[in-house]
């Protein structure tokens, strides 16, 4: 079981996780809120709550991320990434915020279903110890380029999209830059339940500089359920697996929700 060596995480969050999870197992349309080459609304916000685990080796990892969306014209969305992770490996552990992401997404193209865009993101540390084992990251600062291709479709008379992004990161110190891939197709199976299904590829460049090579040089298959329980609010249930690279998995439970303020 992935928590069970993380003995100092909080009992009460630990508690709240898990009735979480049991609910979203006995409640399980296809939003497209987070798709990559759409943008959001003027004026929407659209944030997500995500915990994830990750269990590789001696090597584990729970992290609790914000996200957040707003559409600052209809065709120019403001990105905010902040995670907070929990580390253990070989008995040692760490904790903190880790690197933060800063970016803005421009729509160049739209038509009535098929919508690109490119995205600037910088990754800001926000002040860990790099020295610290295991390390919350290695204390550079980094930009990414992501071109995202998003289109809707409808099967039957059931909505879905699929994605496709290619990034590149550049960091501007001692870690490898990455080529990163990631595809997605989410289909609505019966009101109110989708299920997505995203393979996210990350391939280093530089392997003399990696971070942590339980990250590295992998293609990651993840699966999801998605669960609109409002108009504007959805809960996800998912897990994932590695099918290349080192051997490694985890879930992740999120909250979607959108608002125009």
């Amino acid at each position: 079981m992935m928590m069970k060596r993380f003995s100092y995480f909080p009992k009460t969050i630990r508690t709240i996780l898990s009735v979480g999870l049991g609910g979203l197992l006995v409640c399980g349309g296809a939003g497209r809120a987070i798709a990559g080459g759409f943008t959001q609304p003027k004026g929407e916000v659209f944030t997500s709550v995500t915990f994830r685990t990750f269990e590789s080796g001696d090597f584990e990892k729970l992290e609790l991320q914000g996200y957040l969306e707003y559409g600052l014209r209809e065709d120019t969305t403001l990105i905010l990434k902040v995670p907070y992770q929990w580390l253990e490996q070989a008995g040692l552990t760490n904790q903190g915020v880790a690197d933060l992401e800063l970016g803005a997404r421009w729509r160049y193209f739209k038509n009535d279903s098929l919508s690109a865009s490119v995205q600037g993101t910088v990754i800001i540390p926000p002040g860990y110890d790099p020295n610290a084992n295991p390390a919350l990251g290695r204390d550079v600062f980094g930009v990414e380029l992501r071109l995202p291709l998003s289109q809707s479709y409808q099967l039957g008379n059931r909505d879905g999209y699929w994605t496709v992004e290619i990034a590149y990161r550049d960091y501007f110190g001692a870690q490898s830059d990455e080529l990163r891939v990631f595809a997605e197709v989410n289909q609505a199976i019966a009101k109110p339940v989708s299920l997505a299904a995203q393979v996210d590829y990350v391939r280093t460049l530089q392997n003399n500089l990696v971070f942590r090579p339980e990250e590295t040089n992998i293609a990651k298959l993840i699966g999801q359920v998605r669960w609109k329980v409002l108009d504007k609010t959805t809960l996800i249930l998912g897990g994932f697996k590695n099918i290349t690279g080192p051997d490694a998995s985890g879930i992740e439970i999120q909250l979607w929700h959108s608002f125009n303020p």
